[in-house]
């Protein structure tokens, strides 16, 4: 057993510009679901999982802007749980960067308006896919959006990738549970507070709900870590990695 068995992702969440433009974006190319929205947030899910996330929020030019250079996101993979789903995405109309073509079906990448990488695809393995045309296909108007889906990975932009490994190598006791991966490279915004630019800035994930989240305080203290909020209740904990995304642990 180890400090944070029970540990689920949740969901990213991802600062934008214009919401409504978003929303039209997650909608038609990635399939997602809109479940609600609350003030400056959007949250999608799925059509036949709504345990799943994902959510956005709009944060206007007024008080945010494009981050100069490279971003701290530089691609989220999204992995459907049915093939037929990414087949009507394209058939309706998805905006795609590339297609791609698998042992299962069809794959793409898209960019969305503020210019956040995602991967779409439903195989076993990313090797599996090549670069293809993109097919003529028939419009399926019957079509919601994904049955399922899950997050697969995330891969970030940083200025160290040693520091980044590290870092969620020790506050998760060997293994975030998401697929991480960095790329080192350098830019101005690459580690400045998440309210600034819009990018990624949260990843949540979700805990137990006898969980002890006092004793991981204790635990991320021990290690080092000492800017961690816990709110009064001891329902959120919130810990930033060396790129400022915060990591919020959930009950």
């Amino acid at each position: 057993m180890t400090l944070l068995d029970g540990i689920t992702f949740k969901a990213p969440v991802l600062r934008v510009n214009n919401r409504s433009r978003s929303i039209d974006f997650y909608k038609k190319s990635l399939g997602f679901t809109l479940l609600s929205e609350e003030n400056a947030l959007a949250i999608f899910t799925a059509c036949d999982n709504r345990d799943r996330r994902f959510t956005i929020e709009e944060s206007p030019s007024t008080r945010t802007r494009a981050a100069e250079g490279a971003k701290k996101l530089d691609k989220i993979i999204v992995k459907a749980a049915k093939a037929s789903d990414i087949e009507a995405l394209l058939a309706n109309g998805a905006v795609t960067h590339q297609v791609f073509k698998g042992k299962n079906g069809y794959a793409f990448e898209t960019i969305s308006p503020e210019g956040d990488h995602f991967i779409l695809h439903a195989e076993d393995k990313l090797a599996d896919l090549s670069i293809v045309d993109r097919p003529v296909l028939p419009a399926q108007p019957e079509f919601k959006g994904l049955s399922d889906y899950s997050f697969e990975e995330i891969c970030l932009n940083v200025l160290s990738k040693d520091k980044s490994e590290t870092f969620y190598r020790n506050v998760f006791d060997g293994e975030f549970p998401l697929k991480m991966s960095f790329v080192e490279t350098q830019g101005p915004d690459l580690q400045v507070e998440p309210s600034t630019t819009w990018d990624i800035e949260i990843l949540e994930c979700q805990m137990p709900v006898e969980y002890d989240l006092g004793a991981l305080k204790s635990n991320l203290e021990g290690k080092g870590y000492d800017d961690i909020y816990l709110d009064a209740k001891q329902k959120v904990l919130v810990i930033s990695d060396p790129s400022n995304i915060e990591i919020w642990f959930i009950k």
